[in-house]
């Protein structure tokens, strides 16, 4: 009993330490599962990090081309906004470096090219024989009778073909070339027309030119007009460059409505601030002093640059004067509408003008020195005195409703009679008028009153029937009668014309100067007739 007692502990022992080694085992299995996992968990984390890091980087690098995306972008525009108000300050600069119009420019040499026969130039390919050519039969073949029977067919199919390839080919080459003869012609009709073409206008080009050098109204208009929009591709972009012209062919002057281009061409915006903080602009505004200024400048240089660009193309001298007129079109606040402003009046003489050193003058003051007159606040539409107009220049104005039998030729007429006309005249314009005595009338002809209490005062008229321009001195003796009899006004008419001194002494004065289709218009309009010279 002892022995088999002692073999049972024996076996529950055994079976003992075999459990304590399972336990052990499945400790150290647990323990190296749980390692595993800690290490899994550790490796997940760190590439969940590594994946975190490598993001924020990306999305920085993003972030970064992206601001400086925008940075560029407000620096282009900084730079167009810098360009333009460059632009704006060199207007007379650009102006007086650009070549002078001519009347050359109007007649480019023509350019015909040469002719160019293209797939035509090049001949057919002829059928080359060689690769028509049948091999001979050799050994044997060439003893058998069937076998020289079948080359035989062979060579009358090869000589065939070659036959028919070659009149095809011939047939090709003889249709080219007649269509190349056809395209030579073509050619030859075109470039000759082309030649004869601007032969012509080469020929009408000279004849105005020699027009113009004779003094032709509608030459001088027509040349000058060509100058001004030959120059126009050169000006800022914005700009008008709308205008309307007149020549006076008595006075030698060219009188000239030029557009010019309202504050808005002035940039609001001085420049644009990018902040990367918060992906914001911030427009920095110029200021409006600044902005006033500039424009002031650059009418000034508008007005100065379009009496330079006509006296540069005047190469044969037939203006004596240029007399310019620059406005603004612009919404009438009184009625809605848009209407012309003047903001600019110049009336410069050509040995005036050529005494300046225009590429080192401050426009305004020059501008002023030449006399002539610049808005103080062209922003505000202050509009200046205008000059003389196209529309004054020329022949009679057309008439309507007008009994040409009772027309009166006002050169013909009788000193009193006119006077009396123009006495006439001003009654049916609302002003209280009378007539002065042959003698003792102290240089008046017509005393009239303009009974408005704003705006009304006496009003001094005299009449000159003249068929020749009227001199200077007469509009400073008229100044002068105005002074003496303390007139609100004087008012000189005149059937002819007034030269660029007598424009230049009445500017800034309380005068007004009628010439002679002016003084037709203003009777056609109170329905009184007269007409200057035969009809």
């Amino acid at each position: 009993m002892a022995r088999r007692s002692s073999g049972l502990a024996s076996v529950v022992a055994e079976i003992q330490r075999h459990q304590q080694r399972q336990r052990r085992q499945q400790a150290a299995a647990q323990r190296s599962a749980a390692a595993a996992q800690r290490q899994q968990a550790q490796a997940r984390e760190q590439a969940y990090r590594a994946a975190q890091r490598e993001a924020a980087r990306g999305q920085k690098a993003a972030l970064v081309a992206y601001q400086q995306s925008r940075e560029a972008e407000v620096a282009t525009r900084n730079s167009g906004i810098e360009a333009l108000v460059h632009d704006l300050r060199s207007v007379l600069k650009t102006g007086l470096t650009a070549p002078a119009f001519s009347w050359q420019l109007m007649c480019p040499p023509i350019q015909i090219p040469p002719f160019d026969p293209g797939h035509l130039g090049r001949p057919i390919a002829m059928p080359d024989g060689r690769y028509y050519q049948v091999p001979p039969l050799s050994g044997l073949q060439a003893l058998s009778p069937g076998a020289k029977r079948q080359h035989e067919a062979q060579v009358a199919e090869a000589r065939a073909r070659f036959e028919y390839d070659w009149q095809q080919a011939q047939a090709a080459e003889a249709d080219r070339w007649r269509r190349l003869s056809e395209y030579h012609q073509q050619f030859t009709t075109w470039a000759a027309e082309e030649q004869r073409r601007s032969a012509a206008r080469d020929a009408e080009v000279h004849a105005l030119w020699c027009q113009v050098g004779a003094g032709d109204g509608e030459a001088v208009r027509q040349y000058f007009s060509a100058a001004l929009l030959h120059t126009a591709s050169t000006w800022p972009v914005g700009f008008p460059c709308q205008f309307a012209l007149a020549y006076d062919t008595t006075a030698r002057q060219l009188v000239i409505n030029w557009e010019l281009p309202s504050v808005d061409i002035v940039p609001e915006t001085a420049r644009i601030r990018y902040f990367k903080t918060d992906d914001r602009e911030s427009e920095i505004s110029r200021p409006p002093t600044e902005r006033r200024n500039l424009h002031r400048e650059v009418l000034a240089q508008s007005g100065l640059r379009v009496v330079a660009d006509l006296f540069r193309a005047d190469d044969q001298g037939v203006l004596q004067s240029i007399a310019l007129n620059g406005y603004v079109t612009a919404l009438s606040p009184a009625t809605g509408n848009e209407s012309e402003t003047f903001l600019l009046t110049l009336t410069c003489r050509r040995d005036q003008f050529n005494a300046l050193a225009l590429d080192r003058v401050e426009a305004v003051s020059c501008l002023h020195g030449l006399h002539g007159q610049l808005s103080g606040r062209p922003d505000r539409l202050e509009a200046v005195r205008q000059g003389r107009q196209p529309d004054s220049v020329g022949g009679t104005l057309a008439e309507s409703g007008t009994d040409h039998e009772e027309d009166t030729d006002l050169f013909d007429m009788d000193p009193i009679e006119f006077e009396e006309l123009l006495a006439e005249l001003f009654r049916r314009r609302g002003l209280q008028v009378t007539t002065t005595k042959r003698s003792g009338d102290q240089g008046v002809d017509v005393l009239a009153i303009d009974p408005d209490p704003v705006t009304g005062g006496q009003i001094v008229i005299q009449a000159k029937r003249y068929r020749n321009t009227v001199s200077p001195d007469a509009v400073r003796d008229l100044w002068g009668t105005v002074d003496h009899h303390g007139a609100a006004k004087g008012i000189l008419v005149t059937t002819a014309g007034f030269g660029p001194g007598s424009h230049e002494f009445a500017r800034d004065k309380r005068l007004t100067l009628i010439d002679g289709p002016q003084l037709v218009e203003l009777l056609q309009e109170v329905g009184l007739s007269g007409h200057l010279g035969p009809r």
